[in-house]
């Protein structure tokens, strides 16, 4: 239950003991953590220093602040919405309604890029499809020579992507284009040496499976394909002798029951070295490929 008193100074101990039980009987999970994360964050203390001093008292306003922030939590809202931000691959990312947040599987999708051009002294990088600029500013940040390019179809994304640059001190070029849309590649104006991306690949009837968290928070142009989980990988590769120089790597995020489809799209469409490889949770998620000019 939230603090009843404006004047009550509860525990620490109390608030999160109460937060798990409210956590757990809506069914969400990892309570303890949830509830945990949320305390350090109002009280702006870390794992450690919350549970050296378990009795500590937390202000009036704190309790408010985080009931509240438990209640959003209960309701089904993600976690990474209540604080605002999500944490990948070690960098801090404001996120939003207007953005996906980024997933783990994601980070295996960066990692295979940034073994693309790991030979590359100074690759030019182009994502498609954004969002809250997970891959385009973790390369970024990983290879700061790399002259990295960000494209995304919504104007909102776009917005938290380049605010997150800011907040980074990391310099990306963005664009609003509609990578669907005839000559929705020809904003380039140099071929890059890896074009990544993680498009949209869920079909429409996929919808009332996902999990609530995903399909009532996630905005549906990143995740929904339409009828045709395939359209976006065509376009890609399509595209690809457009967008690529020569042995140019193509790294794409894929939905596990159609990685098989996603990778002979790039072979039909004459792409070499197509790949399937498979997450951490053993699923075919990320898919790559070279282009080579002729």
């Amino acid at each position: 239950m939230p603090a009843s008193d404006d004047t009550e100074s509860p525990t620490r101990l109390a608030l999160l003991n109460r937060a798990v039980q409210r956590l757990k009987a809506a069914e969400r999970d990892a309570p303890r953590r949830v509830a945990a994360w949320l305390l350090m964050e109002v009280i702006g203390e870390d794992q450690g220093q919350l549970y050296a001093h378990p009795g500590r008292e937390v202000a009036p306003n704190e309790a408010r602040q985080f009931n509240d922030m438990v209640q959003r939590c209960v309701a089904g809202e993600p976690l990474q919405h209540v604080l605002g931000y999500a944490v990948f691959r070690g960098l801090r990312l404001q996120v939003s309604p207007a953005v996906m947040v980024p997933r783990p599987e994601t980070e295996e999708v960066v990692e295979a890029a940034l073994e693309m051009i790991d030979d590359s002294e100074a690759p030019r990088v182009l994502d498609v499809g954004t969002g809250s600029g997970c891959i385009a500013l973790t390369i970024k940040h990983e290879r700061p020579e790399a002259a990295v390019q960000a494209w995304d179809v919504s104007a909102d994304a776009l917005a938290v992507a380049r605010e997150n640059a800011t907040q980074l001190g990391l310099d990306i070029q963005f664009a609003e284009v509609d990578f669907l849309a005839e000559g929705g590649g020809d904003r380039l104006s140099d071929p890059v040496d890896l074009l990544v991306s993680n498009p949209p690949y869920i079909p429409d009837d996929e919808a009332e499976s996902l999990p609530a968290v995903v399909r009532d928070y996630d905005p549906h142009v990143a995740l929904f394909a339409g009828d045709d989980p395939m359209r976006f990988y065509r376009a890609i590769a399509g595209q690809a002798s457009a967008l690529c120089a020569p042995d140019a790597g193509v790294v794409l995020e894929t939905h596990a029951d159609y990685a098989e489809e996603a990778a002979a799209v790039l072979r039909n469409e004459g792409l070499d070295d197509v790949r399937l490889q498979k997450d951490l949770s053993g699923r075919l998620r990320i898919l790559t490929a070279r282009y080579r000019a002729g």
